[in-house]
């Protein structure tokens, strides 16, 4: 029965995978799928025409460390999830090469459980600019307020709106 599960919970992680290849220019997802692109405790949601639909910063308090921080970020419907974390990613998409975090990757799954279908892969920072900026903010600039707001923040205009012309080239 457990050789079963294993199975089948391979066979589902397989079916989840994607692909991790190093970009290094932001490129929207797919007609009708919408990407989150997650750059330490910020975020930014992007259709599949480069819009930047919503974005978000969060500063933890609390936390005893870096770990439990990505952990509460990661925690909507055809979503792909670019995180700049080869631990997360490693123990969502390969959990027996990283079979210290089981724990963890059950957690991630139970949060992603409504989500129909989703995707995770790493993304270089490079390619995932506007989240990490928007969370270093918080460290650099000691901007401590949380929020989800629609659009990009004013101050990163020229960086999303240069990625979404480079992106329809």
């Amino acid at each position: 029965m457990v050789l079963v599960i294993e199975m089948e919970e391979t066979r589902l992680e397989e079916e989840r995978r994607v692909e991790q290849t190093v970009m290094l220019k932001w490129e929207p997802p797919q007609d009708s799928w919408k990407e989150f692109a997650l750059g330490g405790a910020a975020w930014v949601l992007r259709d599949s025409e480069g819009n930047v639909l919503l974005h978000s910063r969060r500063a933890f308090t609390g936390l005893n460390n870096l770990k439990e921080l990505k952990f509460q970020v990661l925690m909507l419907n055809r979503m792909i999830f670019a995180v700049d974390d080869d631990m997360i990613v490693g123990a969502v998409t390969r959990p027996k090469a990283w079979p210290s975090f089981k724990a963890m990757r059950a957690d991630i799954l139970f949060g992603l459980r409504k989500i129909e279908w989703w995707r995770i892969f790493k993304e270089v920072k490079s390619r995932n600019r506007g989240a990490f900026l928007i969370a270093q903010s918080v460290t650099r600039d000691q901007r401590l307020q949380s929020y989800v707001a629609a659009d990009y923040p004013f101050w990163l205009q020229g960086i999303f709106e240069n990625e979404k012309s480079l992106a329809s080239l």
